[in-house]
């Protein structure tokens, strides 16, 4: 990952544990995102605290920066000290004043023990912040600043990343926790345009309805969850002003566009060929004229055919900077009018039975 040294952004450490989250083990992961964090917050210290399994006490996992020789117990009841309250308390807290009459001091009624832990000498601000996952906590991550100042960065801004780091790390092996990652760094990265926020989710949504609709069976509907909330994360190092751009694109402009499902097929391969190979598919036609390879027919994956309806249709019903979003009828009968063409003919006619069926409406996310 990325050097503590090295000024980066949120999106680009969203970015990064996205395409490494396999690679790392517990403790190397939780060392790099520390250091990251300092980085990003202008701070000179950062502490991971994991719930310990079956107990109600927090451990120390990680420690970066100064201070870390310092130390903590080895173990943190919940409810004890600054760490331990932010656990109990299961939202984020920021001392502005160790050394002082600060509001949240005074609402713990714990500053005598603050003023004395060896921990906070010196220390200008301390932050912390709950680590969540399924509603369930899963620690907490404390940073400290030692000289005078604010954050570089608002900690809201760092919400994403957290809920990053609390999904990905210590239930990163099932595929429900990769899915929810998924989600949530999709919801980060399509915040940054209005006209394409929601689209992965809203595509995610119309494809689990087709799944169910053709009977697909659960392993096979896992993993189209996951392509189709990563379907398009091959925009995210595209340039802005392109995504954002209010007129047709140039053939050139186009052309970059076009390029987000190899970017994509790029980023995912690292995590998994076989969610590359469907990413990369997204944009085939059934009649071989798609893009990036031609490909034709059933030659085209399944999950990739799927996503080539929904993203249609989201895209159909959608408003855009060049033009009006369209009803959902008329988009529907572009579906089936583009049947054995653009789209596979029996996903075509299951998108349609769904929309007489009543069950396709347009998403709110």
């Amino acid at each position: 990952m990325f050097s503590g040294e090295t000024e980066v952004t949120l999106q680009e450490l969203v970015e990064e544990i996205v395409a490494n989250i396999d690679k790392y083990n517990l403790d190397d992961c939780l060392q790099d995102i520390a250091e990251n964090i300092n980085s990003f917050l202008g701070t000179d210290s950062c502490y991971f605290f994991l719930l310990e399994p079956h107990s109600n006490e927090l451990s120390i996992a990680a420690a970066v920066g100064q201070g870390k020789e310092h130390g903590y117990k080895a173990r943190i009841k919940v409810g004890e000290g600054i760490v331990g309250y932010c656990a109990e308390q299961k939202r984020t807290l920021v001392f502005s004043d160790t050394n002082g009459d600060g509001e949240h001091n005074k609402e713990m009624g714990k500053k005598e023990e603050l003023l004395t832990s060896e921990i906070y000498k010196n220390v200008k601000l301390v932050a912390v912040v709950p680590l969540i996952a399924f509603e369930d906590l899963i620690g907490v991550i404390e940073v400290q600043k030692r000289s005078e100042g604010a954050l570089k960065h608002d900690l809201r801004a760092l919400q994403p990343l957290v809920n990053i780091v609390a999904l990905a790390v210590p239930r990163r092996t099932t595929d429900e926790s990769f899915a929810k990652l998924a989600e949530i760094c999709i919801r980060f990265l399509e915040e940054k345009d209005e006209y394409t926020h929601g689209h992965s989710l809203r595509v995610m949504k119309y494809c689990m309805l087709i799944a169910d609709k053709i009977s697909m069976p659960g392993k096979d509907k896992s993993e189209l969850r996951i392509c189709s909330l990563l379907h398009d994360i091959g925009k995210v190092i595209i340039k802005d002003s392109l995504l954002h751009k209010k007129g047709r694109l140039t053939v050139s402009e186009y052309e970059t566009i076009k390029m987000h499902p190899t970017i994509g097929s790029n980023i995912t391969g690292k995590i998994s060929h076989s969610l590359a190979r469907k990413i990369l598919s997204h944009h085939e036609r059934f009649d071989g004229k798609g893009y990036p390879e031609g490909r034709k027919g059933n030659d085209i994956p399944l999950i990739s055919r799927i996503i080539a309806i929904a993203d249609a249709f989201d895209a159909m019903t959608s408003a855009r900077p060049y033009r009006e979003k369209m009803p959902v009828a008329n988009a529907v009968g572009e579906i089936k009018r583009n049947s054995g063409t653009q789209f596979d003919p029996f996903l075509a006619k299951a998108f349609s039975e769904l929309s007489e069926e009543g069950s396709i409406g347009i998403v709110r996310i």
